[in-house]
């Protein structure tokens, strides 16, 4: 997640990253789910929020499917908590192969 803290104050941001953590983590099934979340240090047009959802292809079975569903949950998510900052939401299938722990 990349979020200018100009315009969003960095606990909102906060508070975003663990629900979007908790949504992926829900819609997909997937527990090991992490989050970073950067205000970079250039920014030139950005939106107050981007998300970006990477996430193995082959898990993916309906990428419209994952990412209404991601939409309605984190839109819902919005309207509970009162946030009025704009998201945009991206769904990056990514072809990867990952070692951890080496």
């Amino acid at each position: 997640m990349d979020f200018d803290k100009k315009r969003v104050n960095p606990t909102d941001a906060e508070l975003l990253s663990q629900a979007i953590r908790q949504i992926v983590s829900e819609v997909t099934g997937i527990q090991d789910v992490f989050v970073y979340a950067n205000d970079s240090e250039i920014k030139i047009q950005t939106a107050p929020i981007e998300i970006f959802v990477e996430m193995s292809a082959h898990k993916i079975k309906s990428a419209d499917e994952l990412i209404a569903t991601l939409k309605e949950r984190l839109s819902h998510w919005k309207k509970e908590n009162n946030f009025a900052h704009s998201i945009n939401l991206t769904l990056i299938p990514m072809e990867w192969k990952v070692e951890i722990g080496i």
